[in-house]
């Protein structure tokens, strides 16, 4: 390499790295996003016991894609209407063994609930697994993606 082009490495460099450092410094930390996450998680899940459509309403993106434990595809609008109708309650709530996978403004989660549900009035009390796709947008986290599958029981 010559001493010309290592000049303009080095000066790049000078340039470069400084923005490089600045933008690590600002973005936040994995355990700051995982908190905050799980505090939309918790806020839906206490929505979701209630049937607190506002809040339910705020979290869903309004283009999520939900697969319920059935393979069925549910839109935003078919998922609160579930939920306004009184035809799926959450009795209990108990999820864990989860694991976060953070890109930039965007989180999968994934988990084990071991939840009551209710379903146009029959008992589910079949562990499952799940996947959840939050995405920050307008500074927000929203739930864009929902899939859940069942576990079989021995």
């Amino acid at each position: 390499m010559s001493v010309g082009r290592l000049s303009l490495v080095i000066l790049l460099s000078a340039f470069v790295c400084p923005c490089i450092g600045e933008s690590q410094k600002n973005a936040p930390s994995q355990a700051s996003v995982e908190q905050e996450v799980l505090k939309v998680e918790a806020e839906r899940d206490e929505a979701m016991q209630k049937a607190d459509m506002p809040v339910l309403n705020r979290i869903y993106a309004d283009n999520i894609v939900i697969v319920n434990t059935r393979g069925r595809s549910l839109t935003k609008e078919q998922r609160l209407a579930d939920f306004q109708s009184g035809d799926l309650k959450f009795l209990s709530f108990d999820q864990g063994d989860c694991s976060f996978h953070i890109y930039g403004d965007t989180v999968i989660l994934n988990g084990r609930a071991n939840s009551i549900v209710q379903f146009h009035g029959k008992e589910n009390r079949i562990p499952r697994r799940f996947t959840l796709t939050y995405m920050k947008l307008k500074g927000e986290w929203r739930l864009v993606a929902q899939n859940e599958t069942l576990i079989d029981q021995p």
